[in-house]
């Protein structure tokens, strides 16, 4: 994968075939550690201890529509943190959900660009209009305020009433309000 947001896609993707109503996704920049977590969490069916273990190996998955049985997201996640001086944690509870938890060194050389968590967020809402996604950036920065944005369809689903996350407009207003909640966060990488 060429960046964090595709993993990030990967994850959600399995946390809505492990039927979650709720994802929280949450990506914390703190300087002052020099450090990059990014941690997913569902309220999905969850995983026994051996499956839990299997997740992480790359020749393993619950993925039936494939040819070849291999299951590659979670172990090159894993990989990837790892690269970084960082460190990979999944825990999980049968009928409760299951937690991903990802550090990174920040400024490390071979650490992946988070990549456009907008397209991430749009494609897991467009896909799953039924699983409401729980956005949290946190950049927290020495000798300034910590920079915060939060966003939850669940509550763009109560303004909205009847209106579909689909409906074009609205696909738009998510759009400029996930940017700017990105740029204001200053997750955005060049």
């Amino acid at each position: 994968m060429q960046d964090i947001s595709l993993h990030l896609l990967d994850i959600i993707e399995n946390s809505v075939r492990a039927k979650a109503r709720n994802i929280w996704l949450t990506i914390l920049i703190r300087h002052s550690d020099n450090l990059l977590r990014i941690t997913v969490k569902d309220d999905g069916s969850g995983m026994d201890y051996d499956t839990l273990q299997a997740a992480q190996n790359p020749f393993y998955t619950t993925k039936t529509e494939r040819i070849k049985k291999v299951g590659l997201g979670i172990p090159l996640f894993k990989e990837n943190a790892e690269r970084c001086d960082g460190n990979f944690q999944i825990d999980s509870i049968i009928g409760k959900g299951t937690t991903i938890t990802a550090n990174f060194t920040y400024d490390h050389i071979d650490r992946m660009p988070l990549g456009s968590i907008t397209d991430t967020i749009l494609t897991s809402i467009m896909g799953h209009a039924q699983t409401d996604i729980h956005l949290d950036l946190l950049n927290q920065k020495p000798d300034t305020d910590d920079l915060e944005f939060k966003f939850s369809t669940a509550l763009v689903k109560k303004e909205l009433g009847d209106i579909p996350l689909t409906y074009p407009d609205v696909i738009t207003f998510l759009i400029e309000m996930l940017n700017e909640g990105i740029n204001n966060t200053e997750m955005e990488e060049n």
